[in-house]
Parts: C-alpha cells; sequence; structure tokens
C-alpha cells in the first residue's frame, strides 16, 4: 500500500530538532487544519505548519496528487485521534471519508511547528461472502 509522506519527513528522526511536551501546541487542530489544506489542494496553507526545513520539500504536485486521492474517498467527515505519543511529539489520526479512511501521521515540535505529515491509504474493508 502507497503512503504520502512530505519530505521523507517520518524516515528522517534527524528532522527532529527537539522532543517533549507540545506546550502551547494543539495537535488534533493541527492535523485537522493540514488535512483540509490537502483536501482543499492549499499548497500554501498545508506548508504554513512545516517547520523550515520541511515547508521547502512541499510541492504543489505532491499536494494535488493527494488531494485527488482524498476526493476518490470522497466528503472528508472526522479526524479522531488513533494514538498518541506526546512526549516525542508523534500523533496519528483516523481521517475518515464518505467512502474510507486513512491515517494521518504527524509529528510536532514544542513549538507547534510540523516536521512529518505522512498519509497512509488503509484498505477497504474486505466484502463478505454469502456462506
Amino acid at each position: 500500500m502507497k503512503s504520502f509522506s512530505f519530505g521523507g519527513a517520518l524516515l528522517a528522526c534527524a528532522m527532529l530538532t527537539a522532543c517533549g511536551g507540545q506546550a502551547g501546541s494543539n495537535p488534533q487542530k493541527i492535523a485537522d487544519d493540514m488535512t483540509r489544506s490537502v483536501y482543499a489542494d492549499d499548497t500554501a496553507a498545508l506548508a504554513a505548519h512545516f517547520d523550515d526545513k520541511t515547508k521547502v520539500t512541499v510541492t504543489r504536485s505532491d499536494v494535488g496528487a493527494l488531494s485527488d486521492k482524498m476526493h476518490q474517498l470522497g466528503d472528508l467527515q472526522s479526524l479522531v485521534q488513533h494514538a498518541a505519543k506526546p512526549d516525542e511529539g508523534r500523533y496519528t489520526y483516523d481521517a475518515t471519508f464518505s467512502h474510507g479512511s486513512m491515517l494521518i501521521e504527524l509529528r510536532v515540535d514544542p513549538s507547534g511547528s510540523v516536521g512529518a505529515y505522512r498519509v497512509i491509504p488503509q484498505a477497504p474493508p474486505a466484502a463478505k461472502t454469502a456462506g
């Protein structure tokens, strides 16, 4: 299954400049804002959340391709926290669409800047067979 990542962000832990609590940041709101920005194909709004190193890796074509994948799943309905490791600044959310879901992984530094935003399409539920 293919996942989308900006700047290989989750693969390069060296980009994380600080770990620890997320004083002053709201990862849920950040993830929601970023996901809605991708869905709206708004590269500038998405990039505004990234730290300086990651911001320069965001391209219109990457955002457009990811937006297209999201739209194939229908209307964005909700973003619900799946897992959290606040001491590491790592958060995972389930993005639910009218016809499917995606897993959103986020890495946020203590200042609220995002060093990683990764989207993983989820497999559709298996069809039940009559038995």
